[in-house]
C-alpha cells in the first residue's frame, strides 16, 4: 500500500530537480548573454571612440594644411619651392596629430616640376582598421569642386539627381516643376524635387527658397518663365543647406586664354619673358607668337599622327574647320584654332581628340567624340545630339566664354543607361539654361555657369544657371510618365562630380595664383 506513495514522492523529487536544473541553466544563459552584450557594448563604444579620435585627428591635419596654404605670408612661387614648404609642414603635422601622410603625387602621374597639384593620403589607425582621407592640393578655380552651380543665382527645376555639392554664389531656387519648350510653346510639367546624394549639400551664399506647386510656380510672359514669388517659401527639405566656408576663387577667362597661349609657345608662368607678353590682348598676342607655333591651314595634316609641338590651325580661305573622323593626338601639346570648330563623327567609331585646344571662335560638338582634352572657347559652345566619352579613361574639360547649350542629348531615351553620355566638366562664363525633359543627360564631371549679372539666362528671370529636369519616362510628342516610387534611376539629368579631373587634366586646367584643398570622403579599410 505504501509503494504508490513512494513512487509519487520519487516522481515529485525528479520533477523538482529537473525544474531547478532548467531554471539554473536558464539563469546561467541569461547571465552569459548579458555579460557578452556588456562586453560587445564596451567594444562598440571603444570602436566608436577610436573612430571619432582618428577622424578628428585627420580633420585637424586638413585644417592645419589649409591654414598653412592660406596664410598672408605664404606666396605661390614655383612648384619646387612649394615642395620645400611641404617637406617642412608635413612631418610636423604627422608628429602633432599622430597621423601618417603619404604623398601620392608621383603615383598619379603628376609632373611636380611644372604643376602645383599634390595628392596626399592622410591616415590614422582605428582599432583593427585604418581611416584615410585623400586630399588634393590644387591651384585651380573653385568651380571644379562642385557638381553643379553658379557664381550668380541658381534655379533647379524638377527631378535631377546630383552626386556632389551644389553651389550658388547668390540665391538658390528649387521647384518640383520642369519647364520645357515644345514647338516654340512654353510649358511646365509637374515632377519630383531634385535629389542630392548622401554627403552632398547645397552651398548657398545668399537665400534659398522652394516652390511645391508644380506648374503653379510659374507664369509665362513674353516667352520667359517668370517665378510666382508668392509661391516660394524660405525652406528646402532633403540635403543640408550650408554656407561655403572657403572663398570662391574665380576665373579670369581672358587672362586664362592668354596664359595658355603663352604656355603653348613654351613660356613658363612667372618668367620674365612671360611677364613681357601677358598684358597684350589676344589678337596681338597670337600675332606675336605665330612664329613659335607650327602652322597648318587645313585639318588633314592633324589626323593620323602624334604631335610633339604646338600647332596653329588657320586659313586665309576659310574661317571654320570640320573634324568628323579619325584621331588628333597632340599628347600634352596645344592646338590653337583661329576660327570656328566643328567636332563630330561620320563613321561608326568615335572621333578622338587628345591634348589641349584653344578655339578663337565658336565650337559645335555633335555625334560620338572621345576626349582626353581641355578646350577653351572664346565664343559660344553648342553640344548637340552628342555622346562624349573619355579617350583612354580620361575626360573633357570645356570652358566657354560665350553661352553654353546642351541640346537633344539622348532624346526620348527611356532606358536610363548607367554609363555617362557626357563625360567631362562643362563651364561657361555666361548665363545658361539646360533642358533635360525630353533629353536624358548623364554627366560624369560637372556643370557650372559663372553667370553675367547684366543679363538673364535664356527663357528665365534670373542671372546664372537654370536647370530643368523631369523624373520619369518622356515619349516622343512629349507625353510623360512619372517614375514609379520616385525612382532616382529615372532622373533625366544625372550629374556625378568627378574630382579626378583635377589630376588628369594637369596643365590644361585654368591657372590661379592661389591654392585650395579638395577633401574627399573618409574611407575605412
Amino acid at each position: 500500500m505504501n509503494r504508490p506513495r513512494s513512487n509519487e514522492a520519487g516522481y515529485s523529487l525528479v520533477t523538482t530537480m529537473l525544474v531547478i536544473t532548467i531554471f539554473f541553466l536558464l539563469g546561467t544563459t541569461i547571465l552569459t548573454v548579458a555579460a557578452q552584450q556588456a562586453r560587445w557594448a564596451a567594444v562598440r563604444v571603444e570602436d566608436v571612440e577610436s573612430f571619432h579620435e582618428a577622424a578628428s585627428a585627420i580633420d585637424e591635419t586638413v585644417a592645419a594644411l589649409k591654414t598653412a596654404i592660406t596664410k598672408p605670408d605664404f606666396a605661390l612661387s614655383t612648384p619646387t619651392r612649394f615642395d620645400d614648404d611641404l617637406s617642412r609642414w608635413l612631418p610636423s603635422f604627422e608628429q602633432r596629430y599622430e597621423v601618417t601622410i603619404t604623398d601620392a603625387t608621383d603615383e598619379e602621374g603628376i609632373d611636380r616640376k611644372k604643376l602645383f597639384t599634390r595628392v596626399l593620403h592622410i591616415a590614422k589607425p582605428s582599432g583593427q582598421k585604418t581611416i584615410t582621407r585623400r586630399v588634393i592640393i590644387t591651384n585651380t578655380p573653385s568651380f571644379l569642386k562642385y557638381a553643379l552651380g553658379s557664381a550668380e543665382d541658381l534655379l533647379v527645376n524638377g527631378g535631377a539627381y546630383i552626386d556632389g555639392h551644389v553651389y550658388a554664389g547668390r540665391n538658390a531656387y528649387v521647384t518640383n516643376a520642369a519647364n520645357y519648350i515644345d514647338h516654340s510653346q512654353r510649358r511646365t510639367e509637374l515632377t519630383s524635387f531634385p535629389t542630392l546624394s548622401t554627403g552632398s549639400a547645397w552651398l548657398v551664399q545668399g537665400e534659398v527658397s522652394s516652390c511645391e506647386h508644380g506648374a503653379g510656380c510659374y507664369r509665362i510672359e513674353d516667352g520667359v518663365f517668370i517665378r510666382r514669388e508668392n509661391t516660394f517659401s524660405p525652406r528646402l527639405d532633403g540635403a543640408p543647406v550650408q554656407k561655403e566656408k572657403d572663398d570662391f576663387i574665380d576665373v579670369n577667362f581672358d587672362w586664362t586664354v592668354k596664359d595658355k597661349l603663352l604656355h603653348a609657345a613654351g613660356m613658363e608662368t612667372f618668367s620674365d619673358e612671360y611677364e613681357q607678353y601677358i598684358h597684350e590682348d589676344i589678337p596681338t598676342l597670337l600675332a606675336m607668337l605665330r612664329a613659335r607655333l607650327t602652322v597648318v591651314d587645313s585639318v588633314g595634316p592633324l589626323l593620323g599622327r602624334s604631335w610633339n609641338e604646338p600647332v596653329l590651325l588657320e586659313s586665309e580661305e576659310v574661317s571654320s574647320f570640320f573634324i568628323d573622323h579619325g584621331e588628333i593626338d597632340l599628347k600634352k601639346n596645344w592646338l590653337v584654332v583661329n576660327g570656328d570648330l566643328f567636332l563630330g563623327n561620320t563613321a561608326q567609331t568615335p572621333t578622338k581628340v587628345r591634348g589641349n585646344l584653344i578655339v578663337l571662335g565658336d565650337v559645335t560638338i555633335q555625334g560620338n567624340v572621345a576626349f582626353d582634352a581641355s578646350v577653351y572657347v572664346t565664343g559660344r559652345t553648342l553640344v548637340y545630339s552628342a555622346d562624349i566619352s573619355g579617350w583612354g579613361g580620361k575626360e573633357l574639360v570645356l570652358l566657354s566664354n560665350g553661352p553654353l547649350e546642351l541640346a537633344r542629348i539622348n532624346e526620348f531615351d527611356n532606358s536610363f543607361p548607367p554609363r555617362p553620355n557626357l563625360k567631362g566638366y562643362f563651364y561657361t562664363n555666361s548665363n545658361a539654361t539646360v533642358y533635360a525633359v525630353g533629353s536624358y543627360i548623364h554627366i560624369q564631371g560637372g556643370l557650372f555657369a559663372r553667370g553675367d549679372a547684366s543679363s538673364l539666362a535664356p527663357d528665365a528671370d534670373i542671372s546664372g544657371l537654370v536647370v530643368n529636369a523631369y523624373r520619369g519616362r518622356a515619349e516622343n510628342g512629349l507625353s510623360f510618365i512619372p517614375a514609379p516610387d520616385d525612382d532616382l534611376e529615372q532622373s533625366r539629368l544625372v550629374i556625378h562630380h568627378d574630382p579626378q579631373v583635377l589630376i588628369d587634366r594637369g596643365e590644361g586646367l585654368p591657372f590661379v595664383k592661389q591654392l585650395s584643398l579638395i577633401v574627399e570622403p573618409i574611407k575605412v579599410k
